[in-house]
C-alpha cells in the first residue's frame, strides 16, 4: 500500500474547463482541501508526475498548473479552523472528511 503525502496544487484552468471538471480530478486523491479558486492541498498516494498527467489536459494551452510535495512538519500560518482541523485529521488518521 502506498503511503499518502500532502501536495500543494495551483491550477488556473483554461476557460472552457468547469470547476466540476477540476473537482472530479481532485476527487481522485484520498482527500483534498480547496483554499481558494486556484489553490488546493491534496492528501494523496499519487506522485506529482501522476497529478500532472491528470491535470494538464485541464490547463493546456491557456492555463497553468504547479504541483509540489508539501512538508507540513514545519508550518505556521493564519488560516481558518476548518483548514487546521483538516490538516490535523489527515496527519493523525491518514484520511479525513471534507
Amino acid at each position: 500500500m502506498a503511503i499518502a503525502a500532502f501536495y500543494v496544487v495551483y491550477i488556473k484552468r483554461k476557460p472552457d474547463v468547469s470547476y466540476d471538471a477540476v473537482k472530479a480530478k481532485m476527487d481522485l486523491a484520498v482527500d483534498w482541501y480547496r483554499i481558494d479558486e486556484t489553490l488546493w492541498v491534496l492528501y494523496t498516494t499519487s506522485d506529482a508526475e501522476t497529478w500532472y498527467g491528470r491535470l494538464s489536459p485541464l490547463v493546456k494551452d491557456s492555463g497553468s498548473v504547479f504541483i509540489c510535495k508539501l512538508d507540513i512538519t514545519n508550518r505556521q500560518g493564519w488560516m481558518n479552523e476548518d483548514f487546521w482541523s483538516w490538516i490535523r485529521r489527515e496527519k493523525v488518521t491518514g484520511r479525513g472528511d471534507r
